[in-house]
């Protein structure tokens, strides 16, 4: 008997740009429903998937910066979201609060610190400066701000930075990596593909009611991956051998692109 996620749930093999497209449209979702065990899935796929559009990059030649590390650029996506959920977890502790109340005063010196110029000024760094800045606000969180990291309830986020910031330097200070073969290739995109079902199988699993509001709120969340879906099985029926791709930010579809393929994940 065979339970693998491959078997249960019925999908192409997506390229990169379909998924990251897919991946963003279901994290907003479950970040309005406050589905926070899939928006946390949602951020490491997306990280992978990331650094695995780099990997198809360099597979199919295409110019790019010679400085390209995959694994730093997967690591900076989990700082950036560990940087705004920082953010917007202390501007939480103050909403509701009376004007009064010293919790407004507290948020906004402890932002002010940390973040003087808004998050987006650090996230924006280039990956040397942005450690940097991370390994200042780590020492901060140790030191003076101690106190109101536990005030605000914020010892995880403060750990999984700490955390971060050692995985960042890991990937920085690391050797360039060998030479690319088509087994890296194949196996970031078959991790790409297995983070895709598990996606499906948390949704499946939060949204698993039978009644028809069950029904529309399931297929609400599984939307963006069905449509991608669709989409290349109706590329795959124009006889071609390689589905298209999109664009990830914008879902324009682009021209045969690396990432892609009908191997894997029960091709139809």
């Amino acid at each position: 008997m065979d339970g693998s996620l491959e078997n249960l749930f019925n999908l192409y093999m997506f390229p990169t740009g379909r998924r990251l497209f897919a991946y963003r449209q279901v994290r907003a979702l479950a970040h309005r429903d406050g589905l926070e065990t899939l928006v946390e899935h949602c951020d490491a796929a997306i990280a992978h998937d990331l650094a695995t559009q780099a990997v198809d990059r360099r597979w199919a030649g295409e110019p790019s910066d010679g400085n390209v590390n995959p694994e730093a650029q997967r690591v900076d996506a989990y700082v950036d979201r560990t940087l705004g959920a920082i953010r917007d977890h202390a501007v939480a502790q103050a909403a509701g609060a009376p004007d009064d109340d010293l919790i407004h005063k507290v948020v906004a010196s402890f932002l002010k610190k940390i973040f003087p110029t808004g998050v987006r000024d650090i996230t924006s760094l280039p990956y040397v400066e942005e450690l940097e800045a991370v390994d200042g606000i780590v020492r901060l969180f140790n030191d003076e701000l101690a106190p109101v990291v536990q005030e605000l309830n914020l010892g995880r986020h403060a750990a999984r930075l700490a955390s971060l910031a050692e995985s960042y330097r890991a990937a920085l200070e690391a050797p360039p990596p060998s030479l690319l073969n088509w087994g890296n290739v194949r196996s970031a995109r078959a991790e790409g593909q297995g983070l895709l079902l598990e996606t499906v199988a948390i949704i499946v699993g939060q949204r698993h009611g039978r009644s028809p509001e069950a029904t529309a709120a399931r297929l609400e969340l599984l939307g963006p991956i069905l449509r991608q879906n669709e989409a290349i099985g109706s590329s795959l029926r124009g006889r071609r051998t390689v589905p298209t791709d999109v664009n990830p930010e914008t879902g324009e579809e682009l021209p045969n692109a690396p990432g892609g393929g009908t191997s894997g994940s029960n091709a139809q």
